[in-house]
């Protein structure tokens, strides 16, 4: 169907919701390399609300004829660089441009003046600090989230070395707050979402930091229709659940249909009606008066419901809608649990709140109690209530008449509607309860009408993301024994599972990269920095040293991939050949793999902006070598 809305295309993959929260971010870009602008690239055309970069880099406005270098800038002051390989950073007219002006001008300016021409949708603005290393980044994101008011704001660090890199990632993940008047902070700190990239040569990288991320919309592959049957067909009394589905399948008398309309009973109908039947069957073969509120559990039972299914079709070969009965006969005797994942949630929740609420807790002055907070605790109290949780509304396409589609429909849609209700009223009660615990309703999260439908439509569905922070990543630091032994475990695993050519395994590249920024912490540049080759050989050494260190923190020295790849023998072929690659690269950014890994940032973004699917936990490492990749949590 023609449509003149731009956004057509990505509106039918996270609707008008996620288009709306797209709209009302802020993008942070910290470093506008070609990695970071291409990550942000693929985020103003979507159509984000406004984005900010901070730089320190300062380029010429025309080329000249020695241009080279990486253009990735070191965090130093004011570095100088000329456009390399960032097809955003061209020399160009200044919108500043005066008589009065330098030769060099801000890097962060040229890449927000070509970024904003991608999208007039979008607002971009830009702050060039004299340096990356000595920024007051806690005050610039404090401003930013003034402006951006009930939007989100997400920061993305580029190419950035890892000291710079703590400092941010420690200021996104203790929280930042808004500034009111006199610089005092207007609401209690909230953490904010943090994506990390990284393109090096022919490797790349993107990892993602977020505290707390509740997903609403996850939106998994495969859901089964929330429909019910089981619980209908148990229920005796004339009011008991979902009365009213049973009355209509009730009022159905399949021998009266012609054939048009037998073939035209929706299968939520038959499967109804073939429990009863089957239910008939059984009674008389075991003259059991207890088989009323029986439901097909062995293997025979419920090949025999099928073989009822069948038996009520008065042309099985034809009749389309029998066929989708029996397709889906599991539906009316299979009870759709709540996934263990919502189960840990609800389970959490009492205590949760509980610690945010408690002034003396030292959870409360970290944390505010959000609206997925409430709606967790609201959904918690019905299911104590109830035994279900409310009822999403929705039902699966299915061959039927158009009367007897719309009339399901609106069952289930009032059903879900009286569900919501009781959420509603649940939800006041925990407002009022929180009210009556502070004197600031500032504090009190609203849950909107929206919020509530979307929620409720989505219980299955629902996920709670943190990851492990990135300085403890770095640092190879756990909380606890439990975290450590799951996740050497898990690393030890993908050691003992490398590729068909060992060399291409993106876990030993994660390894030798996680070394090359050890290299930046102790010599303060990456290695190749000088071209000579006795320092070449000697930064290659330098390298190969701290890849045994981080492999020994990691428990994988006598690990077999490691041992004949990353630390093999000195006479071998290998010895050296990883560390002497990362040192060749020397931080050059070429183009190719910076725009797989924006491509690849970009769309962890938006499912961090639009709370819709699930964001990766760990980091992905990209090697462009071969073009293979692989996620690892460490």
């Amino acid at each position: 169907m023609a449509t003149d809305n731009k956004y057509d295309r990505q509106l039918r993959l996270w609707g008008t919701n996620g288009q709306k929260a797209l709209s009302e971010c802020c993008i942070v870009l910290i470093n506008a390399t070609a990695c970071g602008t291409e990550t942000l690239k693929n985020l103003v055309l979507p159509g984000i609300g406004r984005f900010h970069i901070i730089d320190d880099a300062m380029m010429k406005p025309k080329p000249t004829p020695q241009s080279s270098g990486s253009g990735s800038g070191s965090g130093s002051s004011s570095s100088r660089v000329d456009p390399f390989s960032n097809f955003f950073v061209f020399p160009g007219e200044s919108e500043t441009e005066s008589e009065n002006d330098s030769e060099y001008r801000s890097r962060a300016e040229v890449a927000k003046t070509h970024l904003s021409e991608l999208n007039p949708d979008v607002r971009g603005s830009f702050t060039a600090v004299e340096s990356l290393v000595t920024a007051d980044y806690a005050g610039m994101f404090s401003n930013l989230v003034q402006d951006v008011g009930e939007g989100h704001l997400l920061v993305i660090c580029a190419d950035l070395p890892p000291s710079i890199v703590k400092n941010i990632s420690s200021i996104c993940w203790n929280g930042i707050g808004g500034t009111g008047d006199g610089g005092v902070l207007s609401s209690s700190p909230s953490p904010c979402s943090l994506v990390i990239v990284k393109s090096y040569g022919l490797i790349g990288s993107v990892r993602v930091q977020t505290p707390y991320h509740p997903i609403v919309e996850s939106k998994p592959d495969n859901t089964v229709p929330d429909l019910r049957l089981a619980q209908i067909s148990t229920s005796t009394s004339e009011n008991g659940y979902f009365a009213g589905l049973k009355q209509v399948a009730e009022e159905v008398d399949l021998d009266k249909l012609d054939s048009q309309q037998h073939g035209h009973v929706p299968y939520v109908i038959i499967l109804l009606k073939a429990v009863e039947q089957w239910r008939g069957n059984v009674n008389d073969d075991t003259d059991d008066s207890n088989n009323e509120n029986r439901l097909p559990k062995t293997m025979d039972e419920k090949a025999a419901f099928k073989e009822v299914i069948k038996s009520l079709s008065k042309n099985w070969n034809n009749e389309m809608n029998f066929h989708e009965a029996s397709e889906n006969a599991y539906l009316a005797y299979a009870t759709q649990d709540i996934p263990w994942e919502v189960q840990e949630l609800l389970n959490g929740v009492e205590n949760s709140v509980k610690n945010k609420t408690d002034k003396s807790s030292v959870a409360s002055t970290a944390a505010a109690v959000t609206s997925f907070d409430v709606l967790l605790l609201a959904l918690k109290r019905f299911v104590d209530k109830h035994k279900l949780p409310p009822l999403n509304g929705s039902i699966p396409d299915m061959t039927s008449s158009t009367q007897s589609y719309i009339q399901l429909q609106g069952l289930y849609k009032n059903k879900a509607e009286s569900d919501k209700e009781d959420m509603r009223l649940i939800i006041k009660e925990i407002t009022c309860e929180l009210g009556a615990g502070t004197s600031d309703s500032g504090d009190i999260p609203t849950v909107t009408d929206d919020d509530l439908s979307t929620f409720c439509k989505n219980i299955f569905n629902l996920r709670l993301t943190k990851t492990r922070s990135y300085e403890d990543e770095y640092n190879v630091v756990f909380t606890n024994d439990e975290e450590k032994e799951e996740i050497l475990g898990e690393l030890a695993a993908v050691a003992y599972d490398p590729y068909e050519v060992k060399e291409h395994t993106p876990f030993l590249w994660y390894i030798v990269l996680k070394a090359v920024d050890h290299f930046y912490e102790e010599h303060g540049h990456y290695p190749g920095n000088d071209s000579r080759q006795l320092a070449l050989d000697s930064d290659a050494k330098s390298v190969q040293k701290y890849i045994h260190e981080i492999c020994k923190q990691l428990n994988l020295e006598e690990n077999d991939l490691i041992a004949s790849t990353l630390l093999c023998p000195a006479d071998d072929d290998l010895a050296l050949a990883f560390a002497k690659e990362m040192t060749r690269y020397h931080n050059a950014e070429i183009h190719n793999t910076a725009s797989v890994v924006g491509g690849v940032a970009s769309q962890e973004a938006v499912k961090l902006i639009t709370a819709q699917y699930v964001p990766m936990d760990g980091t992905y490492l990209f090697n462009g070598i071969t073009s293979v990749a692989g996620v690892y949590k460490a």
